[in-house]
C-alpha cells in the first residue's frame, strides 16, 4: 500500500510537471506567431501577414489581444487596396473594444478614410460632421473636394488647420484651401461658342475636348454627305433616309455641344481636383497616433 500510494504521488507529480510545461511551450508559441504577424507587417508581406492573423485567431479565439489581430489584418487588407474587406475588419475590431480606448480611435481614423477611398462621402461626413479631431475634418473636407463642393471643402480644411498642432499639416491644409479658392477661378466653357463651333461638324464637340464624339460626328456627316451626292434610283427610302440622316446627327452635334457644356464644366472640375490630389491627397494626413506593433504580452 505504501508503495502504491508512493507511486502515485509520483504519477501525478509527472502530470502536473508535463501539464506546466505543456502550458509554458503553448504560451511561447503564442508569442512567436504575434511577433511574426508584426514582422510580416513591417515587412510588407501583407497576404501572409492576413493569413498569420486568422491563424492566430484559429487557434486563440477567446484571446484579449483579438482586437489587435483584427486591426493588423485590415491594416494588411488596405495595404493591398482591398478596401471593403479592410472595413468589415476595422469595424469587428471596433467593436471589440471600449469607445475610448487608442485602439477604438485607430479603427475610427482607418474607417473613415477606407469610406473616403471608396468614395462613400456620405458616410465620411457622417462620422465627421460633429467631431472635433482634426484628421476626420480633414478626411471631411477631402470628401467634400472630391464632391466639387470647393466652398465646403476650403472650410472643413480651415477648421483642422486651426486644430493642428504639426506644422507640416498646417501648411498642407493652407495649401489645400489656396486650391478650393483657385478652382472657383476656372474658365468656364461658354455654351454659345459651343453652338458656334457646332456649325463644323464634330466642332462643338472639340471645343468641349469631347475627342471621342469630335470624331464620330464628323466621319458621320462626311459618310452621309457622299451618300447625299451618289446617284441612285430615287424611291422615298434613297432619298430621304440619308438626308434625315445627315439633318439627326448634324442638327445633333450642334444641339449636343450647347447642352454638354454643363458636364464638360464639370469634367474640368474634375481634372483639376486630380491634379491637385496627385500631389496633395489624404496620404499625407495618415500620420494620426495608432497602434504600431501587437502586444507580446501573454
Amino acid at each position: 500500500m505504501f508503495f502504491n500510494i508512493c507511486l502515485s504521488q509520483s504519477l501525478n507529480e509527472s502530470v502536473e510537471d508535463l501539464e506546466n510545461k505543456w502550458e509554458n511551450y503553448t504560451t511561447y508559441q503564442k508569442e512567436e506567431l504575434l511577433s511574426f504577424i508584426d514582422f510580416l507587417f513591417e515587412k510588407k508581406y501583407y497576404d501572409k501577414c492576413i493569413t498569420a492573423g486568422f491563424r492566430y485567431n484559429f487557434l486563440y479565439p477567446q484571446d484579449s489581444l483579438i482586437p489587435e489581430v483584427y486591426f493588423f489584418i485590415a491594416r494588411s487588407y488596405e495595404e493591398v487596396s482591398e478596401y471593403k474587406k479592410a472595413l468589415e475588419f476595422y469595424k469587428k475590431s471596433q467593436n471589440l473594444v471600449k469607445i475610448n480606448s487608442s485602439l477604438f480611435k485607430s479603427n475610427q481614423y482607418r474607417i473613415t478614410y477606407v469610406y473616403l477611398m471608396l468614395g462613400n462621402f456620405n458616410e465620411v461626413n457622417k462620422i465627421s460632421e460633429t467631431s472635433k479631431d482634426p484628421y476626420l475634418i480633414t478626411f471631411n473636407g477631402f470628401a467634400k473636394f472630391n464632391d466639387l463642393d470647393f466652398i465646403g471643402s476650403k472650410n472643413e480644411f480651415n477648421k483642422a488647420r486651426k486644430l493642428f498642432k504639426s506644422k507640416s499639416n498646417r501648411r498642407n491644409l493652407s495649401i489645400l484651401m489656396r486650391a478650393c479658392e483657385n478652382a472657383k477661378k476656372l474658365p468656364n466653357l461658354n455654351p454659345l461658342r459651343a453652338a458656334l463651333y457646332g456649325i463644323i461638324p464634330g466642332g462643338g464637340r472639340f471645343y468641349l475636348q469631347q475627342y471621342r464624339q469630335a470624331i464620330a460626328t464628323f466621319s458621320s456627316v462626311l459618310f452621309l454627305s457622299i451618300n447625299l451626292n451618289r446617284n441612285y434610283n430615287e424611291t422615298i427610302i434613297s432619298k430621304w433616309v440619308p438626308r434625315l440622316g445627315f439633318l439627326v446627327v448634324y442638327g445633333g452635334s450642334i444641339y449636343g455641344s450647347y447642352k454638354g457644356i454643363e458636364e464638360a464644366n464639370e469634367g474640368r472640375e474634375r481634372r483639376y481636383v486630380n491634379r491637385v490630389q496627385r500631389k496633395y491627397n489624404s496620404k499625407l494626413f495618415l500620420n494620426f497616433p495608432e497602434i504600431k506593433f501587437i502586444s507580446n504580452k501573454p
